[in-house]
């Protein structure tokens, strides 16, 4: 599903476009002359699917990933095994926690309890991923360049990513924020409210064109809105709407 010039939406699940297999965040390419970056891994059925579409890239190749939940992080591992020199690169601690393929911290014992995940689901450990900073950039080519923006709250290492393109700048907010202003606050170990508050009252500074969020809707036009919506909750002394 292309969105813009430089930007296909090629994974979904069911909590989104059912394009992919049903456990899947929506996963993104984004492209420029000099490389490619998928945003996101899906839960691993669809891995292959999406580093056949990576391989067909020119230039550098890099997965980016939000979090270490298995719906946006279990395709890491097959990524990193399929794709020559695909560089991985995650939040910290979410990216150790990722290279160890440690279910308990990545909260997959908990979905699977919850009937996210069937029994039988196994998160692969994924050494190759690689801890990226905040503000750290990752440029494609021509004036396309994505940044790591710190965003804590929904889960520790939680990173949304900010792209300057030609065609108008996008936020992959993961599951930090979503159209409506919405949120994910799950009673999770590193759930933290005040992180969130934090990183929702940062994302409301930014002025954005596209919200692209890791489920449900997205938004391809005046996109600060959902930002600053978000931010008007919190000035109330409240924490916006939470979606699964």
């Amino acid at each position: 599903m292309k969105l813009t010039e430089h930007i296909e939406l090629i994974g979904s699940g069911a909590a989104g476009f059912d394009l992919t297999d049903p456990l899947d965040c929506h996963v993104y390419l984004v492209r420029g002359p000099a490389g490619a970056a998928l945003i996101d891994a899906g839960a691993g059925a669809s891995a292959r699917e999406f580093a056949q579409r990576l391989r067909g890239e020119t230039g550098e190749r890099h997965l980016l990933l939000t979090h270490g939940h298995a719906d946006h992080a279990g395709g890491a591992a097959e990524l990193a095994r399929s794709v020559a020199g695909i560089a991985v690169r995650a939040g910290a601690p979410a990216d150790r926690w990722i290279a160890a393929g440690d279910e308990e911290l990545l909260s997959v014992d908990r979905g699977k309890a919850a009937g996210v995940y069937p029994d039988e689901y196994a998160f692969a450990a994924c050494p190759a991923v690689r801890p990226i900073a905040d503000g750290e950039q990752v440029d494609l080519g021509g004036g396309v360049v994505l940044r790591a923006v710190a965003t804590p709250g929904h889960a520790d290492g939680h990173t949304c990513y900010l792209l300057d393109a030609p065609g108008g700048r996008a936020l992959f907010s993961g599951d930090c924020v979503f159209t409506g202003g919405r949120i994910s606050l799950q009673s999770l170990h590193d759930a933290r409210v005040p992180e969130y508050a934090a990183s929702l009252a940062r994302l409301a500074g930014l002025e954005v064109d596209m919200l692209l969020p890791g489920h449900h809707e997205i938004s391809l036009a005046r996109a600060g809105r959902h930002l600053r919506t978000a931010r008007d909750v919190l000035g109330r002394g409240l924490l916006p709407g939470s979606t699964t």
